[in-house]
């Protein structure tokens, strides 16, 4: 007599596990990394666009203080994020003079706030960006604003 038997026996699925381990071990390092990047991009796209709207305003009022109907400029920015939950705070470094202000966004996430080599980011009204790791250290700029 010949007796057919169907399904897994226990080796099987024991090896299949491990695999499924450690292909996640390997993936999900890869997959935060990934998503940590993505939220500052958000947030260097938010410091872009809200220097944009400063240039506008001086534009019209010759000054970044204040705005057209003379109310000054208070901080920090009110913002919605685009993506659900909000990663970085936008907000000024320092109140803006007539002459310049310097814009910052500061990590209110968890997730983000792992990402300390590239804490908190700034732009400036000449155009310079800044990064800052958790010790308070210059990072390289050139690395966090390019990838």
């Amino acid at each position: 007599m010949s007796k057919t038997t169907h399904g897994f026996t226990l080796i099987e699925v024991m090896i299949t596990v491990a695999i499924v381990g450690i292909l996640a071990a390997v993936a999900y390092p890869s997959y935060t990394d990934y998503i940590m990047r993505s939220n500052r991009n958000i947030a260097k796209s938010d410091l872009m666009e809200w220097q944009q709207w400063m240039e506008r305003n001086y534009s019209l009022t010759n000054t970044y203080a204040t705005l057209p109907n003379g109310n000054a400029i208070t901080l920090p920015f009110s913002q919605s994020p685009r993506s659900g939950t909000q990663h970085y705070a936008i907000a000024f470094s320092v109140a803006p003079t007539a002459t310049a202000y310097t814009l910052s966004a500061t990590p209110t996430s968890t997730m983000q706030l792992k990402d300390v080599s590239f804490l908190t980011l700034t732009l400036s009204s000449a155009g310079i960006k800044g990064a800052k790791g958790a010790t308070g250290n210059t990072t390289a700029v050139n690395d966090c604003w390019n990838r």
